[in-house]
């Protein structure tokens, strides 16, 4: 009993050994968790500031919290699926903005006429196929109405089965699509 006690021991050591972690691997954690927390609160705030929160950070550490930061902001900066996605989008690209200065200008404004695309293609899209759908279905609607001599409505195009597997199919395609256009930019976002 006494040997398996002691490798019991031994692995317990080790592991609290690779548990452990160095204090500078705790400041760095800090200041990065700093940083996203500093991004967040511009986010949700829209009056709110980067240089305002960033004024009390010293010169060593600055770097970190400014890394924090910026993957807050990158993680924000999505294709939209809806409206209100907006308003996030184009909070972080102007906090990258305020945060780079001008050198952020050109690659902001592609990420911006990218996603406005992006947003003008689902829209072409769904239309298409709203068209396409209404022509599919008005055969059917006026050949039922024939039938039993009543009109007959079919309802709305997007909450019928068959159109929202379609659209969520060529959702997809688009999405990825502005996905692997988007990336680069960002990965240029990041090491401005």
């Amino acid at each position: 009993m006494a040997e398996i006690r002691s490798s019991l021991e031994i692995a317990m050591e080790k592991a609290d050994r690779l548990g452990r972690v160095s204090k500078e691997e705790l400041e760095t954690k800090k200041w990065l968790d700093l940083g996203r927390r500093i991004a967040a609160r511009y986010l949700q705030d829209k009056k709110k500031e980067f240089k305002g929160d960033l004024g009390g950070i010293s010169g060593s550490t600055l770097p970190l919290v400014l890394k924090g930061a910026t993957e807050t902001l990158l993680r924000n900066i999505v294709l939209p699926k809806d409206e209100e996605q907006w308003s996030v989008i184009e909070r972080a690209l102007n906090g990258f903005m305020e945060l780079k200065g001008s050198v952020a200008n050109d690659i902001v404004f592609r990420i911006e006429q990218l996603l406005k695309k992006y947003k003008q293609t689902r829209d072409q899209y769904h239309t298409q196929l709203q068209s396409q759908m209404q022509s599919q279905l008005g055969g059917i609607q006026q050949a039922i109405s024939e039938q039993y001599g009543m009109k007959i409505k079919l309802g709305d195009l997007d909450s019928l089965p068959e159109f929202k597997k379609e659209w969520a199919r060529l959702s997809l395609e688009i999405k990825e699509q502005f996905e692997q256009q988007l990336i680069p930019l960002k990965a240029y976002l990041e090491r401005l």
